[in-house]
């Protein structure tokens, strides 16, 4: 089964903070982010599948704060699905990504990641049939 992204995800830089309650079980970087979740630096140990109220001090949109599910754990990484989050905190990820988006590396990246074919499904996943046309007409 292929999966494909409802997101774009771009890198991010940051820390970031997961607690429970109010005690803090994690602190780690941001690897990259999108409207639905965030890859951050793996911890010595497995996380709990619980959810995790989480905290990312970014340079330009400062605090960015939601809740999330571990969806995933590597070695050097963990994906956690957003949950719950506010308007104000959703959009500042959303400028992050357009940031990104306008800047050089953008087009690096694009490259690098093949990330191209994440930007090609509906919001419920499904891919979707993009078609050009190409009939020039000429006017007189």
């Amino acid at each position: 089964m292929q999966y494909q992204r409802l997101h774009i995800r771009v890198p991010a830089t940051g820390e970031v903070i997961l607690r429970v309650g109010n005690q803090v079980k994690i602190a780690a970087r941001v690897i990259n982010i999108s409207a639905g979740g965030i890859c951050i630096t793996a911890p010595s140990h497995a996380l709990g599948d619980t959810e995790y109220h989480i905290e990312i001090l970014t340079e330009t949109e400062g605090k960015i704060r939601f809740s999330g599910f571990p969806v995933y754990q590597t070695d050097s990484s963990v994906g956690i699905k957003i949950t719950s989050i506010d308007r104000a905190c959703l959009k500042a990820i959303y400028r992050l990504v357009e940031g990104f988006q306008l800047s050089e590396e953008f087009i690096k990246h694009i490259d690098e990641h093949d990330i191209l074919k994440d930007w090609l499904v509906d919001e419920a996943g499904n891919d979707l049939s993009v078609t050009f046309d190409t009939s020039l007409t000429k006017e007189k």
